[in-house]
């Protein structure tokens, strides 16, 4: 466990470090992943289709604010629809107008859950989004996942009825079956009335004060994720997937784990129960403290080379001072005394002679000199 606390601490060093590259990178991958998968799925334009323009799109997107993925997204689905019908195309844009005016534009960091959840129904596996959303975000984000579930069956239905949409005579008609085949669709209520108590499910569970709330939480909402899909499915006949339905919510869980192991991570063995009073309220207090190790820290241990004998010998005789060095010190110090006792005069006057500084520097490079070549001598005797 503390090796996975340690990589969790490294990760989060590195994510600190390196946040803006890290969240332009995602940004990027999430705006080519939808640009290819609107162009798979509903790819009536062929010009907009190819991989220049899918990848100059993100790029694009990648230098400016996160809502712009989902704008773009919007006009590439529109276009494509334009190709299919003016009538279609301009419900679904009434539609995305109501999308970024009541919600998108008060809330732009939720827009990206717009884009994921149709993204999500794609790879086929919608369940992770309430989920994952219930543990880190609030219920407000009902909102962005609704719209999104309906924009999905937006294009699951152009993608299946495309010839059919054709086929209808005029404007009116193509609106008219465009808005049936996607707003009387039951599986698209079934499932939004799911996530919707799936995430109201997660949220209140998870900010309970019981132990291992988040883990708890996460099961719950898988739990009813599937209770709903499955009486929808029993009384409205609508025919669900059950092997997507369980594997998508095991992969829920899953995720749901790790996200706490990132976000939520304490140890319940050392929780704590505090209680004091104020002039108005007793509190009644639970501390459970957070699990963090500190990571490691490299230490570099440097290796001097090797030297050949002959250079250590002569740096050791350096270093090591020498008798004649010693007794040329000892009368060098009683020249000096004798000398400051000449200069003072009588003994009332105490002066010293302005030169006295510049007389003792003078003996004191002399000395360094006579000691340098001391040493020189003996390297040559040796």
């Amino acid at each position: 466990m503390s090796e996975l606390l340690v990589l969790r601490e490294r990760i989060q060093k590195i994510y600190a470090g390196y946040s803006i590259y890290v969240d332009k990178a995602v940004q990027f991958i999430l705006g080519l992943v939808s640009f290819y998968l609107i162009n798979q799925n509903i790819g009536m334009m062929k010009s907009l289709t190819t991989p220049v323009v899918m990848i100059a799109l993100a790029v694009i997107c990648t230098f400016l604010p996160p809502v712009t993925v989902a704008l773009v997204s919007a006009a590439l689905i529109l276009a494509h629809l334009f190709k299919l019908s003016m009538g279609v195309m301009a419900v679904s844009a009434m539609i995305f107008v109501m999308m970024f005016i009541f919600y998108c534009r008060f809330t732009p960091k939720r827009a990206l859950v717009l884009l994921v959840t149709p993204i999500a129904f794609m790879l086929h596996v919608p369940y992770v989004v309430p989920v994952v959303c219930g543990l880190a975000m609030t219920p407000v984000t009902v909102v962005p996942i609704a719209f999104g579930t309906m924009i999905y069956y937006m294009i699951l239905c152009v993608k299946n009825s495309a010839a059919a949409i054709s086929a209808t005579e005029g404007i009116t008609g193509q609106i008219s079956f465009f808005v049936r085949t996607v707003f009387q669709n039951k599986e698209l209520w079934i499932t939004v009335i799911a996530f919707t108590i799936c995430i109201f499910t997660v949220y209140v569970v998870r900010r309970l004060s019981i132990d291992h709330a988040w883990k708890v939480a996460v099961a719950a909402g898988a739990v009813a994720n599937i209770l709903v899909i499955v009486i929808g499915d029993i009384v409205f006949d609508i025919h669900t997937s059950y092997g997507i339905l369980i594997g998508g919510n095991v992969l829920a869980i899953a995720i749901g784990l790790v996200l706490e192991f990132f976000l939520f991570s304490v140890d319940y063995s050392r929780t704590e129960h505090i209680q004091y009073e104020d002039d108005e309220y007793y509190y009644y207090v639970k501390a459970v403290p957070k699990m963090s190790v500190a990571a490691p820290e490299k230490t570099v241990k440097r290796i001097n080379e090797r030297r050949d004998p002959d250079e250590r010998e002569s740096e050791e005789i350096r270093r090591r001072p020498s008798k004649r060095t010693d007794e040329r010190k000892n009368v060098k110090k009683r020249q000096a005394d004798k000398e400051t006792k000449k200069n003072s005069g009588t003994p009332g006057n105490t002066r010293v002679p302005a030169n006295t500084d510049e007389l003792l520097l003078a003996k004191s490079l002399q000395d360094e000199l006579d000691i340098q070549d001391i040493v020189k001598r003996e390297l040559e005797d040796r």
